[in-house]
């Protein structure tokens, strides 16, 4: 399921947005901004994964042997 995203934006940023766009870089305005998305969700993603293994590290565990 998709919705649909409205906003505003000054017009400089448009015309980036749209230079990319016909540099083909991206097929459309929406691709553009999904890709910009989902950057921002991985590094989110990311900044879990190192904080997940830092307190990994911190643990204290039986050797697998004793297991």
């Amino acid at each position: 399921m998709s919705s649909v995203v409205s906003f505003k934006a000054p017009e400089d940023m448009i015309e980036d947005l749209d230079k990319s766009v016909e540099e083909g870089n991206f097929t459309s305005r929406g691709e553009l901004l999904r890709s910009l998305v989902r950057n921002i969700e991985n590094k989110k993603l990311s900044k879990k994964a190192r904080k997940d293994i830092e307190e990994s590290r911190d643990q204290e565990g039986k050797p697998l042997d004793d297991l």
